[in-house]
C-alpha cells in the first residue's frame, strides 16, 4: 500500500481491504487528519506497509 502525503491531503493507494484497514487505524486515534498531516509533513512520497 502506498500513501501520498501533501500539505493538505492524503492519498491512499492499494487494495480496497488495505485502504479500509488504514482508514480504520487512523480513525481509532484522537488525532484529526489535519493534525496527523502536520506531523507527517515530509516532502514527497513515502511508502507504508500496514
Amino acid at each position: 500500500m502506498k500513501m501520498y502525503c501533501e500539505a493538505r491531503s492524503l492519498r491512499l493507494v492499494g487494495k480496497a481491504w488495505e485502504v479500509r484497514a488504514k482508514l480504520k487505524q487512523l480513525s481509532t486515534s484522537d488525532v484529526t487528519l489535519t493534525q496527523w498531516l502536520e506531523k507527517r509533513r515530509s516532502p514527497g512520497r513515502f511508502t507504508s506497509r500496514s
